[in-house]
């Protein structure tokens, strides 16, 4: 079972569609069942809860997929895999998101005092903010781990390496219509200084990943991989495969969301928190 650790704003909705696209019925968009954000990330009682739903699960996806909590499934392997972004840029983007839909009427320095959008990749990855904590669960559990600037070549790593079956036909989704705010952010030394001094791990992870383990996962791949890469980039049909698509969206809407619905209604839990952007 693929399983992606979905970090906002690191071109994971096209990820997901991707999923979405290959796997159809067979794809969920998880949250756990207790609380759609409040509360523990997504874990084995919630996957054993999904299966009642997704008996032939294939593939999972969602921002409370974590690599630090245990998937444990008898005779299921779970092939985890996420995408990072350089952390700067990240956040910028991350900014403009709050502003422009998020209709936040925040400056930027209360923005980034938030603990909560400070080394957010390490700690959606290992759990805290500790790069250590991070590593030591992209080891555990083998994840691959994607790069949004390198994002085709990325997929075809992927494919290659974790998931022979993937379609990875697409059209980028969730583009901004506009990166003036962010661009403002990364012009201005004084919150580049702001956003380095708050994410100083998530560097970090992001240095090790580029310099050492996505270098491993290219070579792993092989020396065909810059021809291949060119091929895909100019022959790959720039589409999903909408019945698959809208067959995903369908299941989960009209027979998943309801479910969690009912538990949560049932079990006298509620949707506590908020989504993060």
């Amino acid at each position: 079972m693929l399983v992606f650790i979905h970090i906002n704003k690191t071109a994971g909705r096209t990820v997901r569609y991707i999923l979405r696209s290959s796997y159809g019925l067979r794809h969920c968009e998880v949250e756990p069942w207790h609380a759609a954000w409040g509360g523990p990330p997504f874990s084995t009682p919630d996957l054993r809860r999904l299966r009642k739903v997704y008996p032939k699960l294939k593939s999972i996806a969602g921002h409370r997929v974590t690599g630090y909590v245990d998937l444990e499934e008898r005779g299921t392997e779970f092939r985890y895999f996420t995408f990072l972004r350089e952390p700067v840029a990240l956040c910028a983007s991350r900014f403009q998101y709050q502003i422009d839909y998020r209709k936040k009427n925040v400056e930027f320095d209360e923005w980034i005092a938030q603990e909560s959008f400070q080394n957010a990749q390490t700690k959606q990855i290992g759990g805290t903010e500790s790069v250590d904590d991070a590593l030591r669960a992209i080891d555990a559990k083998g994840i691959f781990v994607g790069l949004t600037e390198q994002f085709d070549e990325s997929l075809l790593l992927l494919k290659g390496l974790r998931a022979g079956d993937l379609d990875i036909a697409y059209k980028p989704v969730n583009v901004a219509q506009r990166n003036t705010l962010a661009a403002e952010v990364l012009a201005s030394p004084r919150m580049r200084r702001a956003i380095v001094a708050a994410n100083s791990s998530d560097l970090a992870l992001y240095e090790h990943v580029t310099q050492e383990l996505y270098p491993a996962q290219r070579l792993e791949y092989g020396p065909s991989l810059p021809e291949e890469v060119a091929r895909y980039q100019a022959n790959r049909l720039r589409d999903f495969n909408r019945r698959k698509l809208t067959a995903s969206r369908a299941k989960q809407y009209l027979i998943y969301k309801p479910a969690l619905t009912l538990y949560r209604k049932t079990s006298g839990r509620g949707t506590a928190g908020k989504a993060p952007a």
